[in-house]
């Protein structure tokens, strides 16, 4: 319960860094389409659907919809989907899904937030763990209040 009220204090504080994601204009890409319209699929199976089945869609969107926003944003759900949509909480998955997210979408203005997830999710003494928090430490763009809260 402490992680979750943690990160949602990171989620309302980085909220304000970062531009919403449903910004596509009349001049859409093929493949910003072909993901839109499965992320459209993904949605009609509603919240009481097979959390595998949803897995597929979000794996395919991450995996066709490479370099756009829809594709990136299939690596967060993805996390959020195996914290919170399976019977028991899969946060090595989440984890790796997240550092694929990092790996892909270096440059991201969602990348801070991923950051500070993975934080969240790796134990403390973890190096990669220490390693995140240097980085966040250093990043101007993060604030102060936020930065005091990475142990």
């Amino acid at each position: 319960m402490l992680m979750r009220d943690s990160w949602l204090k990171i989620a309302a504080l980085m909220s304000v860094l970062i531009m919403p994601v449903c910004s596509y204009g009349a001049d859409i890409t093929a493949v910003e389409r072909e993901g839109m319209i499965m992320r459209v699929e993904l949605n009609r199976l509603g919240s009481d659907a097979d959390p595998a089945e949803k897995e597929a869609i979000l794996r395919k969107i991450a995996e066709r919809c490479k370099g756009t926003e829809e594709g990136e944003a299939a690596y967060w759900d993805l996390a959020d989907l195996y914290l919170e949509g399976f019977p028991e909480e899969r946060r090595k998955e989440a984890a790796e899904i997240l550092e694929l997210s990092l790996k892909n979408y270096p440059n991201s203005r969602r990348a801070v937030m991923v950051k500070c997830r993975l934080v969240e999710l790796y134990e403390a003494g973890n190096a990669r763990r220490a390693e995140l928090i240097r980085q966040l430490k250093s990043d101007n763009s993060l604030p102060n209040i936020l930065k005091s809260t990475l142990n």
